[in-house]
């Protein structure tokens, strides 16, 4: 539903939001290292979001990305409009270009409900939402990175 750039746009915030909280500001490579994430799309996708007024950066020594404001008034469509605009939020179903409720495509009432439910979701959670989840303990923005058996790992020479 939504494109790669706002993904990871998302995670990166709510990572900036951890550190933000902790008083520290985080660096593109710590970003894309700990989230997983190809640094150089991750450097392009904070650069827009700093020039888009959405997260703040500071060079130097101590420098680094962090909010400007607080997490809890930036909602994750906010993050999503700026990114991807509005479209995931109106694009039909089967890709038809004038699907509307007087000319719907075969899909349209099922995938408007769905577009309508993300739209609420995404309307009323915020970055400190998130964050929220993630300090619970219940939640991640990181990938679980399987452990390979011990006879995986032999084989693959990765074993001393």
């Amino acid at each position: 539903m939504l494109s790669k750039t706002a993904e990871y746009a998302l995670r990166a915030i709510v990572y900036i939001a951890l550190s933000d909280a902790q008083g520290l500001k985080a660096g593109i490579k710590e970003i894309a290292k700990e989230l997983d994430l190809p640094a150089h799309f991750m450097g392009k996708i904070l650069q827009d979001l700093v020039r888009k007024g959405i997260i703040a950066s500071m060079k130097g020594p101590g420098g680094g990305f962090f909010l400007h404001r607080p997490a809890n008034e930036i909602s994750l469509l906010e993050v999503v409009n700026t990114i991807d605009g509005m479209e995931a939020f109106r694009k039909c179903g089967m890709g038809m270009k004038m699907c509307s409720d007087t000319h719907p495509c075969p899909l349209h009432n099922e995938i408007k409900a769905y577009r309508d439910q993300l739209l609420k979701v995404f309307s009323t959670k915020t970055i400190q939402d998130l964050v929220d989840g993630i300090n619970s303990g219940k939640y991640f923005i990181t990938n679980l990175h399987e452990e390979l058996p011990k006879e995986s790992i032999s084989e693959a020479g990765l074993q001393d």
